[in-house]
């Protein structure tokens, strides 16, 4: 019962404490969606955002936190293809599409 207790403390917590949504990488590296708060760009030709696959469980389907080990990332879908890109404001509005496969670390 204590370590269901602290569990859920800790999960608690970590949701409050990122209530808001957080994009995972920096600003200064990759663009932040500021509908989803996720975190996209162009990498190798290709729209990419990130996501909430294993950890989705800690997320909210609609926005993307950063939790610890949670830097889940996909390739995005646009019209059955691959979004492709040159840079990263080719993928604005990412949070419009979905992933083009799973979404993984």
């Amino acid at each position: 019962m204590k370590m269901f207790i602290v569990l859920s403390a800790m999960i608690l917590a970590t949701t409050l404490h990122h209530g808001e949504g957080a994009c995972a990488w920096p600003e200064s590296q990759y663009p932040c969606d500021d509908r989803s708060h996720c975190s996209y760009g162009c990498k190798e030709g290709l729209c990419w955002s990130q996501c909430g696959g294993a950890c989705a469980f800690f997320e909210n389907a609609k926005r993307c936190f950063d939790l610890p080990g949670c830097r889940e990332w996909c390739y995005l879908d646009k019209g059955g293809n691959y979004y492709p890109c040159l840079q990263h404001t080719d993928c604005v509005d990412t949070h419009k599409y979905t992933c083009k496969g799973a979404c993984t670390w």
